[in-house]
């Protein structure tokens, strides 16, 4: 009998150092809502489309598609480097000419004109339903960071944020990239080289991920519904 009892008290201990370990292991959370979302060069996301516009006379946005999706992007120039006299220097913004399809609508602003863009050498935004639910901001490469890691620990004091970066699980070792996942938005980080400009030192991205779940869930409800009519149509041909 005593022996069993002892077994049972071994067993117990051991079960719970178990739980306590898994306990220690847990990564910490961030439960921070939209209310402290954080807000990168006056940018935060949930803001209004229309009070980003009004920041900057001369800035229009595309309608949106039929989910309810607009973009914009916004190259960042410096006065000082533009030829005397060109139309970019003298109104602070102007249509990119060099503009993709997939940018949305395409500006350039002159950061003489807007000085909280100095620094900045790229922006993209991207609204649903009105609201600001992803801004980009790639940074010049006046500052060289050391790695990922000087980076986020910056920005984590900077922007009050809890310094509880991870690498995305689809990026290997060696990523530049670290990402801040908390309850109601995600920021992400990244030093590595950008595609489109050499000039480019770093990167800071936030998103609203349930602004985007809605989005996704309007996209499928319209394929499945092409689906069902294309399979009817099936159904009812009569050769």
């Amino acid at each position: 009998m005593k022996l069993i009892l002892v077994i049972l008290l071994i067993s117990l201990i051991f079960t719970a150092a178990i739980g306590q370990r898994k306990i220690d292991n847990k990564e910490p959370k961030c439960t921070l809502g939209l209310d402290h979302a954080p807000e990168l060069r006056g940018f935060r996301i949930a803001t209004a489309q229309q009070n980003v516009l009004a920041r900057f006379p001369g800035v229009s946005i595309e309608k949106p598609d039929k989910f309810g999706l607009a973009k914009l992007r916004l190259s960042v120039i410096d006065s000082a480097d533009v030829i005397k006299g060109s139309p970019t220097r003298d109104k602070g913004v102007q249509a990119d000419i060099t503009a993709r399809p997939e940018d949305g609508s395409a500006f350039v602003i002159d950061s003489a004109k807007f000085p909280v863009l100095k620094g900045v050498r790229r922006i993209e935004l991207r609204f649903i339903d009105g609201r600001l639910s992803f801004v980009l901001v790639a940074y010049d490469d006046s500052i060289k960071w050391e790695n990922i890691d000087d980076f986020v620990s910056t920005v984590s004091k900077t922007l009050s944020l809890p310094n509880e970066w991870r690498t995305p699980a689809e990026a290997g070792s060696e990523s530049t990239e670290k990402e801040l996942r908390c309850d109601a938005f995600v920021i992400s980080a990244n030093v590595g080289a950008d595609p489109l400009d050499s000039r480019v030192g770093a990167q800071l991205t936030v998103e609203d991920p349930a602004a985007w779940k809605a989005l996704s869930k309007r996209q499928n409800d319209v394929q499945e519904k092409a689906k069902r009519e294309a399979d009817e149509k099936r159904k009812s041909f009569k050769p």
